[in-house]
């Protein structure tokens, strides 16, 4: 059975619209925003001594390189931190999500180390595979779409989650790509406001612009946990039916939910 994209582009939505969605949302935002002032600040100040008249960038504080770099760096742990912790939450069903689950934030340390591993290894395969003719770049970022769920939500180590994310989405790479490709035209599209609003206000565009991509990368995120939960079932059910077939008992599913130990 292949993957329902209806089904995901509609769990993701409905994720979103929860208080725990709108939560990571806002959260999502401001570490966003605190990257960018960091990275933006840092840039402004490297500009400046030479650069004469020249503008500093949008959303950029006369804070020197140090402090724009330790923000910026502040930023991208603590986005680490969120991608785990919103990949857990959008595990749960959307009756679970009034707030933000219990447990979600606990052991943290590991899987963020897991995860940069995995980032590193998944983005130089892909680099490679981008290299070598594009197409098989495009077939790696599909077939390892899932690397980060399987560590955050999985608990499962760097080449682990490679692995098991390349094995779930065998059969599915297709559909896999055809989702893929609506969520960029849908990010494309709603980018358009802040484009046109950035021609007469810059920094308001910066900031409308990571307001929309903030929550959209939330429901991005729904839509992904939905894929992975619909292929992981597929699965298990298969492996269920086989098990029954082979010694005639019919056994019931582990419905105990996820180890964030």
């Amino acid at each position: 059975m292949s993957l329902n994209i209806g089904d995901a582009l509609s769990s993701g939505a409905e994720k979103l619209t929860t208080t725990a969605g709108i939560q990571l949302g806002i959260a999502y935002v401001v570490l966003q925003l605190l990257t960018a002032v960091g990275s933006n600040s840092v840039v402004g100040a490297i500009e400046t001594p030479g650069a004469g008249e020249m503008t500093a960038p949008a959303l950029s504080l006369p804070i020197g390189t140090a402090a724009g770099s330790a923000l910026a760096m502040l930023g991208v742990v603590l986005n680490l931190v969120l991608t785990i912790v919103a990949f857990r939450t959008l595990a749960h069903s959307p009756s679970e999500l009034g707030s933000i689950p219990d447990g979600v934030t606990s052991g943290l340390l590991k899987p963020a180390v897991f995860l940069v591993i995995a980032s590193i290894v998944q983005g130089v395969a892909i680099f490679i595979g981008f290299i070598a003719l594009i197409i098989p770049g495009i077939f790696l970022m599909i077939s390892l779409i899932f690397t980060q769920l399987f560590i955050a939500v999985e608990d499962e180590g760097p080449f682990e989650a490679l692995s098991s994310s390349w094995s779930l989405a065998k059969g599915n790479r297709f559909p896999l790509f055809g989702l893929g490709v609506i969520i960029v035209v849908m990010s494309l599209l709603i980018s358009i406001p802040s484009g046109i609003l950035s021609i007469f206000s810059p920094v308001a565009g910066s900031v409308v612009t990571y307001v929309i991509t903030g929550f959209f990368s939330i429901f991005s995120w729904g839509v992904l946990v939905a894929s992975y939960q619909q292929l992981s079932n597929e699965t298990a059910a298969v492996d269920a039916g086989t098990d029954d077939e082979d010694d005639g008992v019919q056994r019931l599913d582990d419905d105990s939910g996820f180890d964030y130990a």
